[in-house]
Order: C-alpha cells, then structure tokens, then sequence
C-alpha cells in the first residue's frame, strides 16, 4: 500500500522530469536494467518508488511557492506562504452584491463599495509544514499567485482605508 504526503506526478510531469527521475534512481541504486526489470516484475514496488521521487519532488516546489489565491463569485483571498506561518487577506461580499472574481470586480468593489465589504487579515503558524498547507490550498482550488498581487491589496487596504473586520 501508498502511503503518498502529496500526489503522484502525472504521466506528463514525470516525461518533464525524466533526468531528475534517472537520477533519483540512480541515488537509490537502481539503474536502468534493475529499474526495468522491478517495473516488469514487481510493478506495486515501482509504483511507491514513483510515488517517492513525486512526494520529493512536490516538497521542493510547494515549499517555494509563496503566494497563492482563491476566487469564487463573492470572496476573494489571498495567501502569503512565508517560512513557518501564512499571512491571509480575504474580501467578501457578504450580501452578494459585488462579484469578486476578476480583477475589474476586485478594483471595482474596493473603489467603490468598500464598507459594503468584510475584509479580514489573518497571520497563522502552519499547523504542520508549508509545503503541506500549500499542497491543501491548491488541492481546495487555489491558483499560484505573486508578490505584485499581494502588495497591491496589502497596500491599498493600508493606505487610509479602515477594515470593517
């Protein structure tokens, strides 16, 4: 049985990473006629070693992913993934008035309705690793995002415009 922290690579990231794979391999003593031959004969023992090199390769790239965000129709959040806790702002339309999706609703809403809007802001230690809490966000539906996206709502929520929460 697998037991996997994250994901398998899909067959596409594994071809992308096929040197980083030969590699690993490699590491861990099997080499390219032990490899095949594990596959053919004992495909359940290749799988966990695929699943071993995925869960290895998936600590490195969500431990470097360091902004996130989550659009729905009414609430916007973002995420700022630092070393050992993450930083939130989230926007909500609590009466459903103002889409939050797109960016134009987004810039819209705050210009023009915002104390119509909860904003929250939340700092929070990771309850286990990074890398970890970021594989959960974007398994709930997050997207990467970047540090231009935070600045902009960081920043013109703290320029003089007072959180209703």
């Amino acid at each position: 049985m697998i037991i996997m922290r994250f994901r398998t690579l899909t067959y596409e990231e594994l071809k992308l990473l096929e040197d980083e794979f030969k590699h690993f391999l490699i590491v861990n003593h099997l080499y390219k006629e032990e490899w095949e031959s594990l596959n053919a004969r004992n495909p359940q023992k290749a799988q966990e070693i695929v699943a071993l090199f995925s869960d290895t390769v998936l600590e490195k790239v969500y431990h470097k992913i360091n902004f996130l965000e989550l659009r729905t129709p009414y609430c916007f959040s973002i995420y700022h993934n630092e070393k050992e806790s993450v930083k939130t702002i989230q926007i909500q339309s609590p009466d459903k008035k103002h889409l939050l999706e797109k960016n134009e609703e987004i810039e819209k809403a705050l210009n023009h309705h915002y104390r119509e809007l909860d904003i929250y802001f939340g700092n929070k230690k990771y309850e286990k690793t990074k890398a970890d809490f970021v594989f959960e966000l974007l398994e709930q539906g997050c997207q990467i995002s970047n540090e231009t996206v935070w600045h902009a709502f960081s920043s013109f929520i703290g320029q003089g415009k007072t959180p209703t929460h």
